[in-house]
């Protein structure tokens, strides 16, 4: 499947190059984003945890609506915002992410990369609806919490992709580095059953990280990523 929304820091391109497949029937993301290794394989048992109240009513609303919903949804004509739309705030908020790629938060209005009309099929339109209208059904079976990860209701053995904001630049984020104690966090890592996929990037050291790459994170920027199997 393809991303259901674009969310900064996203894993879905990076996934088939760089992190292993799942081992286990479970996947858990407990810092789910736009969930793009789950996206990969969405046949198996996700479960998936934000912290972000905003994060988490986007995948309620999405592991629930209909299609003909989806396809419904307006698209946004000159001078509108999405609060001008008649539809769900869930909704709003789905569309807004739409609006600009890569953001850490929905938008109100189009980027000036979207009103230049660049890459038109990247941005809210008739071709990203379909899209998601055509896989939603496919992530019925999904669960998602609205909790940190110290609170992941999973206990069993599965398979664990902890993509938290990083250290070192995740301040972005509404719920961000600041807020994380990464000591504790790599404490909690150690301790999960099963197969365990933590990202990082260049500088962290609160897990035994390793280079995984010059990865482009935007249109104009990159990142060298870390990665740690435990």
């Amino acid at each position: 499947m393809r991303p259901f929304f674009s969310f900064y820091g996203g894993k879905w391109r990076d996934t088939p190059k760089h992190f292993p497949s799942p081992e286990f029937e479970t996947i858990v993301e407990p810092f789910a984003g736009s969930a793009g290794y789950s996206v990969r394989y969405p046949d198996h048992d996700v479960v998936l945890c934000d912290i972000d109240p905003i994060i988490a009513s986007v995948w309620q609303y999405l592991i629930e609506v209909k299609p003909d919903e989806i396809l419904s949804l307006p698209g946004l004509q000159p001078g509108q915002t999405v609060d001008d739309l008649a539809v769900p705030q869930e909704a709003r908020w789905l569309i807004g992410f739409w609006l600009n790629k890569g953001a850490e938060r929905p938008r109100k209005s189009p980027s000036q990369w979207m009103r230049e009309d660049n890459q038109p099929e990247c941005y809210w339109g008739n071709r990203v609806r379909t899209t998601i209208a055509s896989q939603v059904e496919s992530i019925r079976h999904w669960r998602i919490y609205n909790c940190s990860y110290e609170d992941c209701p999973v206990t069993e053995v599965a398979t664990w992709f902890v993509d938290p904001p990083y250290q070192h630049a995740g301040r972005h984020y509404r719920f961000g580095s600041k807020l994380i104690d990464y000591a504790s966090l790599g404490r909690w890592c150690k301790e999960l059953p099963g197969q365990v996929v933590v990202c990082e990037q260049q500088g962290a050291t609160w897990l035994p990280f390793r280079t995984l790459g010059d990865v482009k994170t935007s249109r104009t920027s990159r990142s060298v990523e870390m990665l740690c199997l435990l």
